[in-house]
Formats: C-alpha cells, structure tokens, sequence
C-alpha cells in the first residue's frame, strides 16, 4: 500500500514539475519575444488542463504583448466564468483594465490578490511582480506607475534575486518621466548585478540611450544583449531599425540574425518586406506587403505604413497619404514610432491643402518625442510649413523654439529665425539675432545683409535710422570693393535717396554721392544728381529780363503822336 501511494506521489510530483518546466519554456519564448512559441506552449497547457490560471495568465500576458488587448480580455474574463477565480487571473483582468483606462477597479483586483496570496512571511513576490508588470505596461499616461514601483520595491525585499522584478521597476520609472530616468537606469542595473548575463535588462538599458541619441552607449548595450544571449532577437531588431535608413548592409546582416532567432511569423514577413524598401525595391516590397494582405498577415498594424513608404517613393502622393492617415487613425499612440509622425507629414505636404494636416501631425509628434533632436526636426517642418502658408508670425513662434531647444544652434538655424523675424515685423529681435551671427561669423556677410533689411524695414517713417547698419554693411562690403561695387552703390543709392527725398538733408545727400565717386569716378547718377542737389542749396539767380533798345548815339528820337 505504501508503495502504491509513493508511486502516486511521484506521479503527481512529476506532473507538477512537467507542468511548471513547460510554463517556464513559455515565459523563455515571452522573454525573446517568440510570441508565437510561447502561444502554443500555453495553450497546449491549457488543453490539458483548462483551469490551469499559471498558464491561462501568461496566454494573456503574450496577447497584451502583441498589443491584442481585446484577445487578453476575452481570455481573462472566461477563466473567472469558468471558475477560475485565481489571484493571478485577477491580476490578469486587472492589467487589461488598466489598459482600458478603469485605473480603481483595477487596483481593487491588485489588492485583492495581494491579501488572497499573503502568508506568515509578507507579502507573495511573485504577484507583487505582476502587478508591477501590468503597471509597466503601456504609455505613460496608463496606469499608474508609482504604484507598481511601491509594490516591487517590496517584491524586491521579498526576493532580491528576480532580476525580472527590477527590470518591470525600471520601466516604471521611465512612465514617470524623464527626470526619473536614473532611477530607471539604476533598477535595471540592479538586474544585471543579479544575472550579468540578462539579455532584456541589457536591451531595456539601450532604449534609454537610443532615446537620447547616444549612439555609442546605445550599440553598447544592444550588441551586450546578442554577446550575452545570442539567441535575444529583440536587439537585433533595434539595431535593424537603427541602420535601415543608415547602412542597408549592416541592417541586413542584424535582420538575418533577427529571422534566424525568431519565429516566422508575420513580423519576419512585414521586415522582409521593408528591408526590400530600404534596398530600392519599393515594387517588389510593395508586392510583398500585398501578399500579406491576402493571406494572414492582412491585419499586421504597420502594413498600412509600408504601403505608405512605397506609394511615396513610387510617386502616388495620394495613396500614400491615404495609407499613412489610416495608420495613424488606428494605432495606439505608443506604437507610433517618430519617424512615421515626420512621415504622416512629409506626406501631408505633398498633397495640396494638407498643410494643416502635416502641421496636426508634427505638433503631436512633439508632445510625444522626448529624443531632442527629432523634436528640433519638428518644431523647424512645422516652421516650413507655416511659412508656405504666409503664417509668419507662426512661423517665427515655432523656429524660436527649436532654436532655445538646440544645444548647438547652426548658423543656418540663426539666419532662418533671423529671416522670420524681419517677416514677422520683429526688428529688433532680427536685429538682435543678426548681432550674433555678425559676431560668430564676423567675415560672413549674412549678418550684415540681415541687420541691414531689418534696420530699413523698421525705419518706417524714413528718419535716416538705417544709415548706421548701413553703414556697417559698407564697411564690411568694402574689404573687396571691385567685388562688391553694385552692392556698395546700391546701398549708397538708399542712403542719398532717403537723404535727399525724405529727409531734405541735401548736403547728406551731396555727401553719400562723393562717396560714391571715390568708388566709382564715373557713377552716372552721382554725376547728374550732385548739381542737382547743390542747385537747391544754393539757386542760381534767374537770368535778367532782355532790355528795350535804345537809339544809337546821334540818332533823333522818334516823333511823338500828336
């Protein structure tokens, strides 16, 4: 008998510990993001055993990985009708309803499985770290945040051997913001002070350099991600993307080790296909992303913006407008990446009375973005575009932003603000601005020419208050004077007109045109205008009256009538 009943232990010992070694595959193809691995390993736990809540959750959690919060939901909410009344599922139900943005329900759900799973001992690690994880999950503005990193810090008490803990930690200090991204930094340290080798915690750490634009810490920690795991798919991808647009041989070589440790699925498909693009091979992609609109793959979220990218390119500006919009129609703000709002609107803007729609699509782009130099790239398209409009103090509005925004302003991005403000009718800020760039770029003449048009354009009551910058952009001209000599006269020419018709300074005016003689001797219009002008300083008397004839000496005078 005691045989009998050690024999069933160990059956059921076996079962349990084949039960957890499956889960624990499923959860590997989750961390290499192998979704569809990981679907069939869960599910066919699931088919054995349709109560079984470890693996009915972690089914769920690989919907929600695919951005299939409607799949996760439908999941959830039949295991709790069939009884499945677990405190992971309703940690489950709780990450979908967040999603939804139901914020107190679901925190009803978390504290319920908290007290359900709390022991002698404190607190269950394992569910805090769920609920840390439904909290990481999402934009920023799902969630909350500050409430997974308070129970993680505890699951981090609990168990400070789960790097995954830290990992979910450290993306909740990235919802926070940006001022919490040394926190974020340092969580995901922490993971790695617990396994070195932890491929994700790794690649989360390149996301934050890649945000930043560090390029060098960014390949660091990607490249650390495939020489730590060879098998981490995720880091290829990056580094694919990174280069699609930079070294289409490099992406290459990254996107065959991204297709070699991944399943082939729609998302191998939907990169074969783009990769085609980036090549050149805008009608073989776009045939490739047709084939896939005709078989499985038709709901893939990002055909509508391959499409797009190859209309462009082919020429059809309204196809790929129509594409692009509806991307963005329907895509969940955070899968919207920054170059597809750079793209909505560079398509807008080839199509005719779009301009609007470019400019709606760049302002949320900057809202967005926190990678400085792409909202830099918006803030000046945004510009552009207000100038193609006429909107000119729009446009100046937007290039006084991305100018304060640059650490390192270009002397083309001094000149265009500059440029703006005197279309804005600000003078003195374009006089101000002109100042700098004369100062920078003391041998250019651009700051001249700028101070010069803005310094006329102010003088609207023509008192002369020009001359100064005039006169500098004079003596800048004139360090080459055989060069320059049209533009020394011509602005010699403003100053004797103004002198002369507005001011009716005649002398200033007799002045400025002897300085044009000492450049050209022979200028025609100061030849005939300097007579002119000391003319009416000093009239010449008009010429006296002919005199009546008188009789030559000895000559009798004529009779008078009588």
């Amino acid at each position: 008998m005691k045989k009998i009943t050690f024999l069933i232990l160990a059956v059921l010992f076996a079962g349990k510990l084949l039960q957890a070694q499956n889960i624990d595959e499923g959860r590997k193809f989750l961390y290499y993001d192998r979704f569809t691995s990981a679907k069939n390993t869960f599910n066919k736990l699931i088919s054995s055993n349709a109560k079984n809540a470890e693996a009915i959750y972690w089914l769920g959690q690989t919907h929600l990985r695919q951005d299939d919060v409607a799949g996760a939901a439908a999941l959830y909410q039949k295991a709790l009708q069939d009884g499945v009344n677990e405190p992971l599922i309703w940690i489950g139900m709780g990450h979908v309803e967040l999603l939804q943005g139901k914020k107190d329900q679901a925190k009803q759900r978390f504290e319920q499985a908290i007290t359900a799973t709390k022991t002698k001992k404190g607190d269950n690690p394992d569910i805090l770290n769920a609920i840390g994880r439904a909290n990481a999950d999402g934009p920023s503005t799902v969630g909350d945040p500050a409430y997974g990193i308070e129970k993680l810090k505890i699951a981090a008490e609990r168990n400070p051997k789960d790097p995954d803990i830290f990992i979910n930690m450290g993306i909740n200090y990235l919802k926070l913001g940006n001022d919490r991204g040394g926190d974020a930094y340092e969580a995901f340290n922490n993971a790695l002070r617990i396994d070195p080798n932890n491929a994700r915690a790794k690649y989360r750490l390149g996301r934050i350099f890649l945000s930043q634009g560090n390029v060098p810490k960014f390949e660091e920690y990607f490249t650390g991600a495939t020489t730590s795991d060879a098998a981490f798919a995720p880091a290829y991808l990056e580094l694919y993307n990174y280069y699609a647009n930079r070294d289409v041989n490099k992406a290459r070589e990254y996107l065959d080790k991204y297709v070699a440790n991944t399943d082939k699925d729609c998302t191998v498909d939907y990169f074969s296909a783009e990769y085609l693009f980036r090549a050149g091979k805008y009608q073989e992609s776009l045939n490739a992303a047709k084939a896939m609109e005709t078989g499985a793959c038709k709901d893939f979220p990002r055909l509508k913006v391959l499409y797009a990218y190859n209309y462009d390119r082919l020429g059809d500006s309204l196809q790929a407008k129509s594409n692009i919009d509806a991307f963005m129609s329907t895509a969940a703000a955070e899968k919207i990446q920054s170059t597809d709002y750079l793209f909505a609107a560079t398509a807008s803007k080839k199509v005719k009375g779009s301009e609007q729609d470019a400019i709606k699509y760049l302002t949320r782009a900057i809202e967005l973005d926190t990678v400085r130099a792409n909202r830099i790239q918006y803030l000046d398209t945004i510009a552009f575009l207000y100038r193609n409009l006429g909107q000119h103090d729009m446009r100046l509005q937007y290039l006084i932003q991305s100018y304060n925004l640059n650490p390192a302003p270009s002397d083309f991005d001094l000149y265009n603000t500059a440029d703006a403000a005197i279309s804005a009718a600000q003078y003195k800020m374009a006089d101000s601005l002109a100042n700098i760039y004369i100062q920078r770029k003391p041998e250019q003449e651009f700051g001249y020419s700028l101070k010069v048009r803005a310094a006329k354009l102010a003088d609207v009551d023509s008192t002369g208050t020009a001359f100064p910058a005039v006169e500098q952009y004079i003596d800048f001209l004139a360090k080459d004077t055989a060069k320059n000599m049209s533009k020394i006269k011509s602005q010699y020419y403003y100053m004797a007109s103004l002198a002369s018709d507005k001011m009716k300074d005649y002398p200033k005016a007799i002045e400025i045109l002897k300085k044009v003689q000492t450049v050209d001797p022979n200028d025609e219009f100061a030849l005939k205008a300097i007579p002119v002008l000391q003319n009416a300083i000093n009239p010449k008397p008009a010429k006296a009256a002919a005199a009546k004839p008188t009789a030559k000496p000895g000559a009798k005078a004529p009779a008078k009538k009588k």
